[in-house]
């Protein structure tokens, strides 16, 4: 795949890179992550006062049942509702379609209640990633919307063009449906950026909205200017790791034993497949016979690598959807680790054919 083309979607990290700044639902996290967004926006008065205040939101997503996540939003110096500043929408998000699993488009339909506006709110959206272009739309209804007493509708739309591997620029547009004199519609415009090797990602953006909850992003106010960092939490990285079972295979290298070769009357070699996903190497510890291969594939957002700790062997940064494979030629037990992140460590084992 070519370094611009859009990464394949995987249910694990969503960066900014592949949203606008007021576009978020089309995805929900794995089961085992935790999602944090943290976005802070800020405005300045009129003169002669030119107060800068700032509007910090987040939001926290996790998934709980395939692809269904749920989560809550929350906003400092909400809009919203008049004399209610502190805004929290609880929700659940379901993710049923996606590209990176052979869906034509990514889709996800968002149910939740508005605590500061009394509402049950929704969403339906829908994105398309074509090379270096994704477009996203959306749908909205809020059956109490502002603390009124009345349903209201609004659609949204923006796209994202990745300029490079690390950056890319967003745009994206919403309004009521029915928005009425003094209503504004919404608007949002930013530099994208991806950490290097890492599943954080930032955008610096201006836009007139404060927080991001459905209604939030529905309705315009003044100009803010601000920033989102992403932080997804993979729970599963500080979990206990399972004790290989059975005996332990000495390093045939270490304990000074002649390097043992493919034996020709053996069984078949085989191919042992290990997926790399939420920054661990799924089978941590596997058993295989010497001649047999082992191909890692990266299913994960960012580039890892499969580094033996003696220097056996290296593979370069697998990107993501790659595979990498290696042949075991001699008998013996191979750590291994990825270099950016030194935290991910697995165990093959080897083990002699016998005639």
């Amino acid at each position: 795949m070519a370094p611009t083309a859009f990464l394949p979607r995987v249910a694990f990290a969503q960066g900014v890179a592949e949203r606008p700044p007021n576009l978020l639902n089309t995805w929900s996290p794995s089961r085992g992550v935790v999602q944090f967004n943290f976005t802070h926006r800020f405005d300045m008065s009129d003169a002669p006062l030119r107060k800068i205040t700032n509007t910090p939101s987040f939001q926290v997503t996790t998934g709980v049942l395939g692809s269904l996540g749920v989560g809550f939003t929350y906003g400092s110096n909400s809009e919203l509702v008049a004399a209610y500043p502190n805004e929290w929408e609880w929700f659940a998000r379901w993710s049923p379609l996606s590209q990176g699993g052979g869906a034509p488009l990514d889709a996800s339909l968002q149910g939740g209640w508005n605590l500061a506006a009394e509402s049950f709110d929704a969403e339906l959206s829908a994105a398309r990633s074509m090379g270096r272009l994704r477009v996203v739309v959306a749908g909205r209804a809020f059956h109490h919307a502002f603390y009124q007493d009345t349903t209201r509708y609004a659609v949204a739309g923006g796209a994202v063009v990745r300029l490079s591997p690390w950056l890319s620029v967003a745009g994206d547009y919403a309004t009521l449906v029915d928005r009425g004199d003094g209503e504004r519609p919404v608007w949002g415009a930013g530099l994208q950026l991806t950490v290097p090797y890492t599943p954080h990602s930032m955008s610096i953006h201006a836009s007139n909205v404060g927080t991001g909850s459905l209604e939030g992003i529905s309705r315009g106010s003044h100009t803010r200017w601000g920033f989102e960092y992403t932080v997804p939490i993979t729970l599963r990285r500080y979990a206990p790791r399972r004790a290989p079972q059975g005996g332990v295979v000495a390093d045939a290298r270490q304990a000074g034993a002649p390097a043992v070769m493919p034996q020709t009357n053996g069984p078949d070699p085989d191919t042992v497949v290990v997926t790399i996903r939420q920054f661990r190497y799924e089978r941590d510890t596997i058993r295989v016979k010497v001649g047999d291969v082992v191909l890692w594939r990266n299913g994960d957002p960012i580039e890892h690598t499969v580094t033996a700790d003696s220097g056996e062997f290296e593979s370069p940064l697998i990107k993501t959807g790659q595979t990498w494979s290696h042949r075991f030629t001699v008998a013996g037990r191979f750590a291994y680790h990825c270099m950016p992140h030194p935290f991910m460590k697995a165990v093959v084992l080897v083990q002699e054919v016998k005639p």
